[in-house]
């Protein structure tokens, strides 16, 4: 068996090779060994090919392969060019309905070339809250970890990484505020529906007792306070510490 060695999620597809621990910790891409070292090689030229909609171990006798034998799957260690080959049983179902099941957002709905997996697209999706990155920024800098001489181009326009991001945001937004669930479906969202309502903040019916309307002089504490952003000081006076006085997000 040729000597394979791979850390991208189809971690070690031909087999592993003899080799020291500490090299297999620094291992980012796909490497094929040479006697003294790995040499780069991508996941299809090992002869990776990807057979969506049937469980492991179980042949379609009606392949159909992608649009040009060539398929493009972006994931945490780099972008990895593929082989990939969609069911068109009886039974078909969509291409991109099957490149959900395995785990892999396309980049369209019709022939797609393209696709992220779940757990690239939720490393970035944490990621950009904390670090405020791009999409355009974050698909960059997982083309230099695939190829940091640009000796090797990259086939894939950072265009549809970036709408494939828009379109897990979209998702993301939806199932956390239970529309996807909603017995009208997601078409019947409004505007405002996604908004997350503050904790704090008085909503009648919600965080009010029954008779507050009716309540004593002290009801001034269920007034709602709206402060112009950037002006926090002059509006509520400065807080001494996040300690005595933390946020609510």
């Amino acid at each position: 068996m040729v000597p394979f060695n791979s850390s991208s999620e189809v971690d070690n597809v031909l087999g592993a090779p003899e080799m020291p621990m500490a090299e297999k910790r620094h291992r980012r891409t796909a490497g094929e060994w040479r006697g003294r070292f790995f040499h780069p090689v991508s996941l299809k030229s090992m002869g990776l090919h990807i057979q969506l909609g049937h469980p492991p171990g179980i042949t379609c006798r009606r392949l159909t392969p992608a649009f040009g034998d060539d398929f493009m799957i972006i994931d945490v260690h780099g972008v990895h060019p593929t082989g990939l080959d969609f069911c068109g049983c009886k039974q078909e179902v969509s291409h991109f309905k099957q490149l959900l099941h395995a785990r892999l957002f396309p980049s369209m709905v019709t022939d797609p070339r393209t696709a992220a997996t779940f757990a690239v697209l939720e490393f970035f999706h944490i990621l950009s809250f904390e670090s405020k990155v791009s999409a355009y920024e974050f698909y960059h800098s997982l083309a230099q970890r695939t190829d940091n001489t640009g000796i090797t181009p990259i086939h894939i326009d950072s265009f549809s990484n970036i709408m494939i991001v828009h379109e897990w945001r979209n998702i993301k937004a939806l199932k956390c505020s239970g529309h996807g669930h909603h017995p009208a479906r997601i078409g019947s969202t409004q505007d405002g529906d996604l908004a997350i309502l503050c904790p704090a903040c008085p909503h009648p019916g919600k965080n009010l007792p029954t008779n507050w309307e009716t309540s004593p002089p002290t009801r001034w504490k269920y007034a709602l306070f709206l402060a112009i952003d950037a002006n926090f000081q002059l509006k509520h006076r400065m807080v001494s510490t996040n300690q005595k006085d933390p946020g609510l997000s």
